[in-house]
């Protein structure tokens, strides 16, 4: 039973440590991609506002995922795996994930609302360009 659950612990973290890659590691509102999609002032303006204002609940929630990916690794490296314990603390890594995804996925929403379809066309594009120039080991997954 303790080596069943050792080995779908393992796999749950290094599934879970690919999935958590996404988009924010694109940050493309300041880089030249926003002049190459042909960004307005205004649309810029609008950008930063909206990052701003989500940074903080960005940082909060990637640090609760670092907290609780770290006390996974505590459990997993434990001699003895107390099941119940590291239950816990899959719960609190995908509770912390799924809020992490949440507010990220709330703040593209709200950049998404001041890009044109064109615009976010061509940012897509240039987010595949950059994950396929990225070594294998550090790709997002699909």
């Amino acid at each position: 039973m303790k080596l069943k659950l050792i080995g779908v612990l393992l796999l749950f973290a290094a599934v879970s440590v690919a999935g958590a890659q996404n988009r924010a590691n694109f940050p493309w509102w300041n880089s030249p991609v926003r002049a190459d999609i042909g960004l307005s002032a205004e649309q810029n303006q609008k950008i930063q506002r909206i990052v701003r204002s989500y940074r903080n609940r960005l940082l909060d929630a990637r640090n609760e995922v670092q907290k609780a990916e770290g006390e996974l690794e505590d459990a997993l490296n434990d001699p003895e795996v107390n099941a119940q314990a590291a239950q816990a603390v899959v719960e609190r890594v995908a509770t912390a994930r799924a809020n992490s995804s949440r507010v990220f996925l709330d703040m593209s929403v709200q950049l998404r609302s001041v890009l044109t379809l064109d615009q976010w066309r061509q940012l897509v594009r240039r987010w595949d360009e950059v994950q396929r120039k990225r070594p294998p080991d550090t790709q997002a997954p699909p």
